[in-house]
C-alpha cells in the first residue's frame, strides 16, 4: 500500500468510525425525530450518509457511482451500524490495490480517485457532527478529520458553497467557539 493510500485509508476509516459511533448512540425513539438539518429526520440523515459511505466503497472498487449526493428518501435498515461496518470492510479490502490517480466521475466532472473521494469522506465526518447534534450531544471532529474537512471547504469557491442544494448561509458561532464549531457555523449549522 502506498503512503497516499494509507493516509486516505486512515482518514476514511476514522471518518466512518466517527459516524458509526454517532449511529450507535442514537436513542431508540429518536430515529424519526427531525435532525438538525431540518428537512431530514435522523433516519434520513443516516440514510444519506450511508449512501456517501457506499460511494467511497464503489469508487475504490472501480464501479460506477451516481453524480449527485445520495438521497435518504426510502432508506430503511434494521441495524445501520452493522451496515456501515460492512461498507467499511469493502473499503478496507479495496483500498490497498486502488489506483488513487485513476480517473473517476464526480459531481464536478472526472477527476483522480483521491479527489473524488474527498467529498464523500468529508460528508461522513461533518454529518457525524450533525447526528451527534441532532441527538442533543456536542461533538468535536477529530483533529485530522477537521483539518481535512477545513482544507476541502477552503478549496471550494464561495459561490459553489452557497448554491442551492449545497450549504446554507454561514451562521455566527458563539464567542470562544472551537475549531469544529467555527467550521460547522461556516457551513450554515447552528452551533449555539
Amino acid at each position: 500500500m502506498t503512503e497516499t493510500n494509507a493516509r486516505i485509508g486512515a482518514l476514511a476509516t476514522e471518518a466512518l468510525g466517527f459516524f458509526v459511533d454517532a449511529v450507535e448512540r442514537v436513542p431508540a425513539g429518536s430515529w424519526d425525530e427531525p435532525s438538525n438539518l431540518g428537512e431530514w429526520s435522523v433516519r434520513e440523515l443516516v440514510g444519506h450518509v450511508t449512501g456517501s459511505a457506499t460511494k467511497i466503497a464503489v469508487l475504490l472498487e472501480g464501479g460506477q457511482t451516481w453524480g449527485t449526493p445520495s438521497e435518504p428518501a426510502d432508506w430503511v435498515c434494521d441495524d445501520p451500524a452493522a451496515k456501515l461496518r460492512e461498507i467499511g470492510g469493502r473499503i478496507e479490502r479495496a483500498l490497498p490495490n486502488a489506483d488513487l490517480e485513476a480517473p473517476r466521475p464526480s459531481p464536478a466532472g472526472e477527476m483522480p480517485l483521491h479527489e473524488a473521494l474527498a467529498f464523500p469522506m468529508a460528508d461522513l465526518a461533518m454529518h457525524a457532527w450533525d447526528l451527534h447534534r441532532s441527538c442533543g450531544r456536542r461533538a468535536e471532529l477529530p483533529e485530522g478529520l477537521r483539518e481535512f474537512c477545513q482544507a476541502l471547504i477552503d478549496s471550494v469557491p464561495e459561490q459553489m458553497m452557497r448554491r442551492p442544494g449545497a450549504f446554507g448561509p454561514a451562521t455566527t458561532p458563539p464567542e470562544g467557539a472551537g475549531d469544529t464549531d467555527r467550521l460547522m457555523a461556516y457551513l450554515g449549522r447552528s452551533v449555539s
